[in-house]
């Protein structure tokens, strides 16, 4: 099992380049495999919008509460070390334009000699649409496409694309990505639209916040789409999971033990590290999982 910490930077004071950096670093030589950075473009106040990993589908976040952006932080945590790998968990890739955000991805996977994993998803929150003038309706095709927008400007000497939102002839883009094709695409959801994304367009599936009956449940229906899809889980697909996570790590060791004997290779925790104990915090989960 490959072990990686979400880490949510803010930009408090104490939070922020410096921040990422130490614990980038700190977590490479603990033996972590990863290094994420959440999304999300901006909060509100009233928030309307259920979210889909809360019992009462309530958001829970704090006022005034900001992220960084995500391939910024992944570029700063790549720069600080050599082996980690570095990923978005998971980008709502319909609020950026593909086609700039594309070069945004090639130049971090350059940056980071080829150790980006581009996490990606449409979303939850029609507010964050709204602001953007980015329309709520038609979303999942919208992200469908932009995933493909991408991979042309990623792969194609001249690049064209013809579709429904984007429509370009022979484009240069250069450079490409260090990564052939292209840096990992790790479609994020728990839906059956999300993992139907992933099976279609996807190098991977990550899925978020499930008990392991939901995972039978995602991964039954995972491997029937991309049966459909003429692929399979053998063609390298990844399978990642994770969990925003507060407290002792040993009590997840028999829920852990059931996410391998699923076959999921990868797993993620969220943690909101304290600005002052954050090597404390890493070091225990590191002792459970690591050793």
């Amino acid at each position: 099992m490959k072990w990686g910490i979400v880490l949510t930077v803010d930009g408090v004071p104490g939070r922020a380049d410096e921040f990422i950096a130490e614990s980038a670093r700190y977590m490479e030589e603990l033996g972590f495999a990863s290094f994420w950075a959440p999304d999300h473009a901006m909060f509100f106040d009233r928030i309307d919008s259920r979210y889909p990993h809360s019992e009462d589908g309530k958001f829970g976040w704090l006022e005034d509460q900001g992220l960084m952006e995500p391939i910024m932080v992944c570029q700063l945590a790549a720069a600080a070390t050599k082996e980690i790998r570095v990923g978005t968990s998971v980008e709502v890739i319909t609020l950026r334009n593909p086609v700039v955000r594309s070069k945004h991805v090639a130049t971090v996977d350059h940056f980071s000699g080829g150790r980006f994993d581009y996490g990606v998803g449409i979303g939850w929150m029609k507010e964050e649409y709204d602001a953007c003038g980015v329309p709520w309706e038609r979303r999942g095709d919208r992200g469908d496409e932009y995933i493909k927008v991408m991979k042309a400007l990623w792969t194609q000497d001249r690049a064209s694309f013809h579709g429904d939102f984007f429509n370009f002839d022979d484009v240069v883009a250069f450079p490409k990505p260090v990564q052939k094709p292209h840096p990992p695409i790790l479609v994020g959801g728990v839906t059956p639209a999300a993992i139907r994304r992933a099976a279609r367009h996807g190098d991977g599936w990550y899925g978020w916040k499930m008990t392991l009956e939901e995972i039978d449940d995602a991964l039954a229906l995972l491997r029937q789409e991309l049966d459909q899809a003429g692929r399979s889980l053998d063609d390298g697909f990844r399978l990642v999971n994770g969990i925003p996570h507060h407290g002792d790590p040993v009590e997840l060791v028999e829920y852990l033990r059931g996410i391998e004997a699923r076959g999921i290779t990868e797993f993620n925790f969220g943690l909101a590290l304290s600005r002052r104990s954050w090597r404390e915090q890493i070091e225990k989960y590191a002792r459970v999982l690591i050793g």
